[in-house]
């Protein structure tokens, strides 16, 4: 992500406002006390908007960790395979669900099950707990690390 160029875009936007002030010097100088105030504000929210990517593409791959880290002083989404795989106690599954789905979407799931060497219910259980641990956990976004401005 690069916040630099999104900077530069919203400072070219406001001086192409300022344009229309007619050259009038006062409007001019305000506007670039303004831009100049703003852009720490641009930075973190480029950053805030990396970290609520972050969640987003975490929630859709459960069994991925998506974090931000900073390369280059610039916020990077990394996607890694989760450290911690989802533990399945064997002797609790007691609990039965029917769940209808598309036939396309059952072959998937049979597929991927067997790529994973796991059968479709334990595939299955292991989705639905990693997605329902993240929902629980993804109600507070963090972001650890430093931000330059």
């Amino acid at each position: 992500m690069d916040i630099d160029s999104v900077v530069a875009e919203f400072k070219a936007v406001v001086h192409g406002q300022l344009r229309l002030a007619a050259n009038d010097e006062a409007v001019e100088a305000a506007g670039e006390a303004i831009l100049a105030a703003l852009e720490p504000a641009l930075r973190q929210a480029g950053s805030s908007l990396a970290e609520q990517a972050a969640v987003e593409v975490g929630s859709q791959l459960p069994d991925r960790a998506v974090e931000v880290i900073l390369r280059d002083g610039q916020p990077t989404l990394r996607v890694q395979q989760a450290n911690d795989p989802i533990s399945i106690n064997a002797d609790d599954l007691g609990a039965r669900m029917t769940v209808r789905l598309p036939h396309g979407l059952k072959v998937d799931l049979e597929s991927a099950a067997a790529e994973a060497g796991d059968s479709v219910n334990t595939f299955v259980v292991r989705a639905l707990a990693g997605k329902a641990n993240r929902t629980k956990t993804s109600t507070s976004s963090r972001f650890d690390g430093t931000i330059e401005t």
